[in-house]
């Protein structure tokens, strides 16, 4: 093994024990291991063509990871032991939106890396532009800018100023503050928020008691907090402004603070502890659906398979099998379509998700039990015979059941659905992200185990929108799709719904997926209509036309201006395929 090849390893370990503690450098980690199968796959290209041999050496790729196996089943067992992480990230995305005071990410170089709702209502900010200077107080944008360009010089999670920004109506000036935090991947950042800085007569008394402050010195804590100036102080006292400045200094030293900011961060933080904050939870995501009715139907052998339905109660049944992202995801528009069209949908969660019992290690045989609890479904909602959607990983049970209960299923619409990671010509069209994670789930389980449970992990701790964010790739339709507020509060319900059970039913689905399960399409007999966003970054509208040459019941169908969350973005056209299935 090469010395480079070695150093890789190093970098690699390195990073994996690093995420087997905290959330950071996830990406990272990917990207190498993904330069890692690229390398491989050049050389056992170049073995092949220099012994004339066809296909490629199974052998020299499987040598590019076997060094690195030990290593992570140490970092799975590591990060085992650490627990479940819960919203650890304070400065995440996830924590911005849930915070009803306006808050912000910015970057060294000023630009908004991330707003919430709050903020870019009171201050205008948008992500990946500069505040409007005109907001600020004189002097105090110059200012910003300066501390952000020499973040690293600053103490972590330590408020570093206090600035004055004018809300956009004019109405209000607000006290907001800068904290250097970390970003998703470990970089310094700068946050800034809204700093509840009212007075409360109750809460300065109780501030003046603890700090044994004078009548006067609470007179100048009051003015600082509240954005009074000195001299307007000393006018409003009838003393001489040098006399102010002496008696504030002289308030600070007994502190033992070095700044005004110093001091209305010191109050900041005491009020925080005494006044109770109000809408602290909004944007949660704790609510429910009622227009979704949950049921579970037991089975034999202590078998569970949990189950949703939404559309109307009279509607034409049409059964969903969703993707792991999104799980359960309703919509509104979906709500609407599926009135429009009359269609129920019975959504089904998979061995291992929400509250449907475990099924045990993915095999084969894993297909044809899951088609026997849906036959025991359908007969319990009486339903004869209907289509399926496959939503993504969906599309491998779509099939399953397509093809085990051929004489109930009309026909199968799969929604960017996933394709066998076997040979043929689609392969090499596949995005080399997803290549990598069925490879190691398939060849090296125990580094692609370790690898689902990281990014799971990251989306734990509170960066479920980095991650989406940075899974989605440069791509519009998908990032303004993903950054709607509907979406991030059913996807942070759908999360914490389809991990109830712990990550490995992910583990167990992907393991699924890279697995030989062609034959499931081969023996599927009926109507295949694939529906491909014309922007879907991983089975693209190549991959899926060439997965479907010389198959006379598989069309493919490109949806214009649409990605990998097509389901959201275009749900009419998702229903209408169903409804066109229906006699």
């Amino acid at each position: 093994m090469s010395r480079d090849i070695v150093g890789r390893d190093e970098d690699i370990v390195k990073l994996a024990y690093s995420l087997a503690i905290g959330p950071y450098r996830y990406r990272e980690m990917f990207d190498l291991l993904g330069t890692r199968l690229d390398d491989a796959l050049t050389r056992a290209q170049e073995q092949a063509a220099a012994s004339g041999e066809t296909g490629l050496d199974e052998t020299a790729i499987r040598s590019a990871f076997e060094p690195l196996v030990p290593h992570f089943e140490n970092a799975q067992s590591l990060m085992e032991m650490q627990g479940r992480p819960s919203n650890s990230a304070k400065y995440s995305m996830k924590m911005l939106d849930a915070d009803s005071h306006p808050s912000a990410l910015i970057g060294t170089d000023g630009r908004i890396v991330y707003t919430n709702g709050a903020a870019a209502e009171a201050f205008g900010l948008a992500n990946g532009q500069h505040p409007d200077d005109a907001l600020f107080e004189r002097g105090h944008f110059k200012t910003l800018l300066s501390n952000l360009q020499s973040l690293d010089q600053f103490e972590l999670n330590k408020m570093i100023s206090i600035f004055g920004m004018e809300t956009i109506d004019g109405a209000e000036m607000v006290k907001v503050a800068l904290t250097k935090v970390h970003d998703s991947n470990g970089n310094a950042v700068g946050h800034i928020s809204a700093i509840h800085m009212s007075w409360f007569p109750d809460v300065g008394k109780q501030f003046q008691s603890l700090l044994n402050l004078t009548p006067a010195e609470l007179e100048i804590t009051k003015a600082i907090v509240t954005g009074l100036s000195l001299s307007d102080l000393a006018a409003k006292r009838g003393r001489s402004l040098g006399t102010v400045r002496h008696q504030t200094k002289t308030l600070l030293a007994k502190l033992n603070l070095r700044s005004q900011t110093e001091l209305a961060c010191l109050y900041s933080g005491f009020s925080k502890f005494n006044v109770k904050e109000q809408g602290a939870n909004k944007g949660d995501g704790t609510g429910t659906d009622g227009r979704i009715e949950s049921r579970v139907l037991l089975r034999p052998d202590s078998r569970v398979l949990d189950y949703e339905l939404a559309g109307p109660a009279s509607g034409r049944p049409v059964l969903f099998f969703p993707g792991l992202l999104g799980g359960m995801t309703v919509t509104e528009a979906m709500h609407r379509v599926l009135s429009q069209h009359k269609l129920r949908l019975i959504m089904v969660w998979r061995p291992g998700l929400a509250d449907s019992g475990p099924d045990g290690p993915a095999t084969r045989e894993s297909f044809g039990r899951h088609a026997e609890d849906i036959a025991a479904l359908l007969d319990e909602l009486g339903v004869k015979s209907c289509p399926v959607i496959g939503h993504i990983t969906g599309a491998m049970f779509a099939y399953a059941i397509a093809k085990h209960l051929s004489d109930r299923i009309a026909g199968v619409v799969n929604i960017n659905g996933i394709v066998p990671m076997e040979p043929g010509p689609h392969l090499a069209k596949v995005d080399r992200a997803e290549r990598l994670r069925l490879y190691l789930m398939r060849h090296f389980p125990k580094i692609g185990r370790f690898v689902v449970h990281g990014a799971l992990a990251k989306v734990d701790s509170g960066y479920d929108h980095e991650y989406l964010h940075a899974f989605l790739g440069d791509n519009d339709y998908d990032q303004r799709t993903i950054e709607r507020e509907d979406i991030r509060i059913l996807f942070r319900q759908a999360f914490q719904k389809t991990t109830k059970q712990g990550y490995d039913s992910f583990t167990n689905e992907l393991m699924l997926a890279s697995s030989d399960w062609q034959y499931l399409i081969d023996d599927c007999l009926c109507p295949v209509h694939n529906l491909v966003g014309r922007h879907n970054l991983h089975y693209t509208a190549d991959v899926m036309q060439a997965f479907a040459a010389n198959r006379s019941n598989y069309t493919v169908e490109i949806v214009e201006n649409a990605a990998h969350l097509l389901l959201y973005q275009q749900p009419e056209r998702i229903f209408e395929a169903a409804a066109d299935l229906i006699a």
